[in-house]
């Protein structure tokens, strides 16, 4: 599985090479964490388009060649979500990453994705064993 970050989608800059990564890896089992999604529904949101970014989440949760990547956590109680979530997070953190990129890639990591295709590789080169590349370096 290939993990787009979706939020490199919004810079258009970038709009061809991720345009041809999307195509190029639509016959790859491809997924986005949640986090992702919120991030670029909050984006989207926040540029005063709250409808667009409904329509986004909708699209997204529907789509029969993306998959949305949970977090696995145990729901028993408020108590052991929130120590095992700290846990999770924290020991990816420890790693040198910033809470937002350490959510994503703890549930990345969690999903054994193949790789994580992101415009942000620095972020994460180092810190994990997951293929880290940008849409450009997938697509060759």
């Amino acid at each position: 599985m290939c993990l787009p970050s979706i939020t490199s989608l919004l810079m258009n800059r970038r709009y061809n090479a991720t345009e041809r990564f999307m195509n190029h890896a639509s016959e790859d089992v491809r997924g986005t964490t949640l986090y992702n999604l919120m991030e670029l529904a909050g984006i989207v949101s926040s540029a005063g388009k709250s409808a667009a970014a409904k329509k986004i989440i909708e699209t997204y949760m529907t789509a029969k060649d993306m998959c949305i990547l949970y977090p696995s956590l145990n729901l028993t109680t408020p108590e052991l979500f929130w120590v095992e979530y700290c846990t999770r997070v924290m020991a990816v953190m420890e790693r040198g990453l910033r809470y937002g990129d350490a959510k994503i890639l703890w549930v990345t990591e969690s999903h054994d994705c193949d790789a994580f295709v992101t415009w942000n590789t620095a972020h994460y080169l180092t810190r994990t064993p997951v293929k880290i590349m940008t849409p450009v370096e997938y697509c060759s």
